[in-house]
């Protein structure tokens, strides 16, 4: 059976997307939830009239990731942590440490978008990986260093 995708739907594809699934999976779970809709003639023919302005928007919000994923490459952040013996942190860094501190930057990051490389547990500088869409990755640095004593 063919769908219409509403909304992205993990596993499956993208808010707009035509895809083939089973039946059973259709109805009893795509349907219900408003996940998608039957992909008919009309459906497909609306479809393929609105694809130039989804085409549009996805180029535009890959555009737009492509200017923040710039500016987190440029940017350093420091992370003013207690440590103890040998540099060791009490605790460990986090990625909602650092989505807050990119944040009050004046760039917005959900938290789950960011990826820890290894866990921080130590002084030094750590690579992190920010995916802010499919295809569209920022390596930033962050330094953590002691809060002064």
């Amino acid at each position: 059976m063919k769908v219409i995708l509403k909304r992205d739907v993990k596993g499956l594809g993208h808010a707009g997307d035509v895809k083939e699934v089973k039946n059973g999976y259709a109805r009893n779970l795509l349907f219900p939830t408003g996940a998608a809709a039957l992909a008919d003639a009309g459906a497909l023919a609306n479809w393929e009239r609105h694809r130039g302005e989804r085409e549009a928007r996805e180029q535009s919000l890959r555009a737009e990731a492509e200017a923040t994923a710039e500016r987190l490459r440029a940017l350093t952040l420091e992370v003013p942590v207690k440590a103890g013996e040998k540099n060791r942190l009490f605790g460990s860094v986090t990625n909602r440490e650092i989505a807050e501190l990119i944040a009050n930057q004046g760039i917005e990051v959900d938290r789950h978008d960011i990826h820890l490389r290894q866990p921080i547990k130590m002084l030094g500088d750590f690579k992190v990986d920010v995916r802010l869409m499919p295809g569209v990755v920022a390596e930033m640095t962050v330094s953590v260093i002691p809060l002064p004593a």
